[in-house]
Parts: C-alpha cells; structure tokens; sequence
C-alpha cells in the first residue's frame, strides 16, 4: 500500500533525491516522534547512558556509533543529548510513509556499496550547518547471535578530514535484545571523548593509507568502550 518506485541501486542520471527537501534542522515533527518514542519504549527499554559530557554542546561533529540492532538508530536519536542527523540505507524510503517520516525528522538515503556522491554532499551541508551526523561506520549492522564489531569503513573519517570536524565514537550494547525481553530490557550508551582526526593526521597527506589508519584508531576507541565479548576483530 504504501510501497513507492525509488531505485534500489543508484541513478547518476536521474536522481530522484534532488526532487526532493531534506531537513538540516531539528523540526516540529523530530521533536514529536521523539516525545511518543520515549512513551512507547519506556516500558520496553531502561537505558543507561554514560558520557554525556562528551559531547560537544554545539558546532558540527559526526556520531559514530557500533550497530547490533535495528533499534540502534531509535535509541541513539531518544538519548542523545542533541538532534542527529542519521545517514540511512534507501531501502526504508521504499516505503512512502516510513520515508516521509523518516525525511521529516532529517534521516537521508545512501546507496550503500556504492559510491554515492549525493549522500556524502548532503552529509557535508549538515555539518556545514553546524548539527550532529550520525554515521554507523561499520555501514551495516553485526547478525550474529552474539554482536561482534566488525571493519570500520572509510567514509566517517574521510568525512571528518575533509570538514574538519570531531568524531564522536560511542558504544551501545543491549539492543540487540530487546525483542527477547519483556520488561525494561537494559541497555547501554556510552559516548567517548571527541576525537580529532585532523590533528592525528597532522602533515600527513590524506590517502587511502591514512584513512585506514585512523579508521582503525576510531575502531580502536568504540571496542574499549564495548563488553569484551562484542569487541569482535578489534578485542
């Protein structure tokens, strides 16, 4: 019923997101979806997060958090103590009104697997406008029974070089049980320390080297802050 057209691989031609408004503000409708989240997981979920201080109070940062569950994004965006900005795989705008609603609250499509310029254009206008962009760096969550971290991708660090801006790495863990429990199921945000990746690049020229090489470090930074058992090839 609600299914829409939007291609499922991209069209450099024939862009359907240019047609399109995407929200680079906290709006009415983020605010009201995060007012009934709360309700509707209060009884599901007892969330503890640590760090808060950590993050900065203003000015542009990139989230990067692990991803064990679906309800990563949920919890993230609930508890976070400002408006993020979620980089989000097209497969959810097939549905018309889970797209709206997702645009609504600033989420926007990337073709993942791909080299999708438009996603990493309209994730610089974010941060250009100074919000918090929230990038999964693994670009797909762990299936396995027992969450392992797995290899970070290039593109969150790439993305904080060319714009100069923290990254913010944070653990969360619990989610992946949510559907299991009944009641209050507990879980766990922790936000580590900004991480300036220009500053440990310092002269050195940005290349595919660098950029695993500091991927690596972030990695490094979300596993400390996991379980040991979740670490995966960063334990």
């Amino acid at each position: 019923m609600f299914e829409t057209n939007i291609p499922l691989k991209l069209q450099p031609d024939n862009d359907w997101r240019d047609e399109t408004t995407w929200v680079t503000y906290e709006n009415f409708w983020a605010k009201l979806g995060e007012a009934i989240a709360h309700g509707l997981f209060w009884p599901m979920t007892n969330v503890k997060l640590i760090g808060a201080e950590n993050l900065p109070s203003q000015g542009a940062c990139i989230l990067a958090p692990n991803h064990i569950s679906n309800f990563d994004p949920v919890m993230v965006g609930m508890h976070i103590p400002r408006h993020s900005f979620f980089m989000t795989k097209v497969e959810l705008f097939q549905n018309s009104f889970m797209g709206w609603y997702i645009r609504e609250t600033g989420s926007f499509p990337v073709y993942r697997g791909e080299r999708d310029e438009w996603a990493m254009n309209h994730a610089a206008k974010i941060l250009e406008d100074g919000q918090v962009l929230c990038m999964f760096p693994e670009g797909t969550r762990s299936k396995t029974a027992q969450p392992k971290l797995k290899k970070g991708k290039l593109g969150t660090v790439k993305l904080a070089m060319e714009h100069n801006v923290p990254i913010v790495p944070v653990a969360i863990w619990g989610t992946h049980n949510i559907s299991k429990k009944n009641f209050r199921c507990p879980i766990t945000i922790q936000i580590g320390e900004p991480l300036d990746v220009t500053k440990l690049a310092g002269s050195q020229e940005q290349d595919l080297h660098l950029s695993r090489d500091l991927t690596t470090v972030l990695m490094k930074r979300i596993a400390a802050m996991l379980p040991p058992d979740n670490r995966g090839i960063y334990a």
